[in-house]
C-alpha cells in the first residue's frame, strides 16, 4: 500500500501500524536513533504541527516536512464498539510518487514483463529517452510497447496513461 496506515483506540492509542506509516513516522522522526514507531511518531509529528486530529469526526491535517513537501493526515471515525478501532489515519507522503506492481500491471491489462516495466517507468515520471538510456532499449521499441500499452489499458496519450497508472498504484 502507498498510504500510510494507523489504526487508533477510542483512547488515541495506537493498536496496528502498517509498513509504509512506519516508514513515514520514521523519515519525520529527527533524533540520533533514526526513527520513532507508531504513537510517539504521530504524537511528534502533530506536536511539531501545532495540530490536533481528532479521532471522533473525519478530521484532515496538513504538517509541513524538511524536505518541502507536506504531509496529508485524514483521520476516519470506524463505526463499531471494538475499543481498540475507533479510527484509521491514513499518511500521505507527497514526496513519494506511487509506483504501480509490475504483477497488478499484467494481471489488470495482460501487459507483456516489457510493457509493464515500461508503464512502471513512465508512471515515475521518466521520458522514452530517459528509459531508452538507461535500459539499453532502442526507442523505437519503446515506441511499440507504448502503442500496445495504450491499446491495453484504453488510453491515447501518455499523460492519460500516467494518470491511470497512479490509480492503479493504490493496488499492492
Amino acid at each position: 500500500m502507498n498510504s500510510g496506515g494507523l489504526l487508533l483506540g477510542f483512547s488515541g492509542a495506537l493498536t496496528e501500524i502498517n509498513v509504509t506509516a512506519a516508514g513515514i513516522l520514521r523519515q519525520d522522526r529527527r533524533g540520533p536513533d533514526g526513527g520513532l514507531a507508531g504513537e510517539r511518531g504521530l504524537a511528534e509529528l502533530l506536536g511539531q504541527a501545532g495540530v490536533a486530529l481528532p479521532i471522533i469526526r473525519e478530521s484532515w491535517a496538513i504538517v509541513a516536512s524538511p524536505g518541502g513537501t507536506p504531509l496529508v493526515l485524514h483521520a476516519i471515525p470506524l463505526a463499531g464498539d471494538d475499543p481498540d478501532a475507533a479510527a484509521v489515519v491514513v499518511l500521505v507522503d507527497l514526496r513519494r510518487n506511487p509506483r504501480p506492481s509490475v504483477s497488478t500491471l499484467q494481471k489488470l491489462f495482460d501487459l507483456t514483463p516489457a510493457e509493464a516495466r515500461l508503464a512502471v517507468e513512465i508512471a515515475s515520471g521518466q521520458t522514452l529517452s530517459e528509459i531508452s538510456q538507461r535500459g539499453g532499449v532502442s526507442n523505437a521499441t519503446l515506441r511499440t510497447q507504448l502503442s500496445s500499452l495504450f491499446t491495453k489499458t484504453e488510453t491515447r496519450r501518455q499523460a492519460e496513461l500516467a494518470v491511470l497508472l497512479t490509480r492503479v498504484a493504490m493496488f499492492p
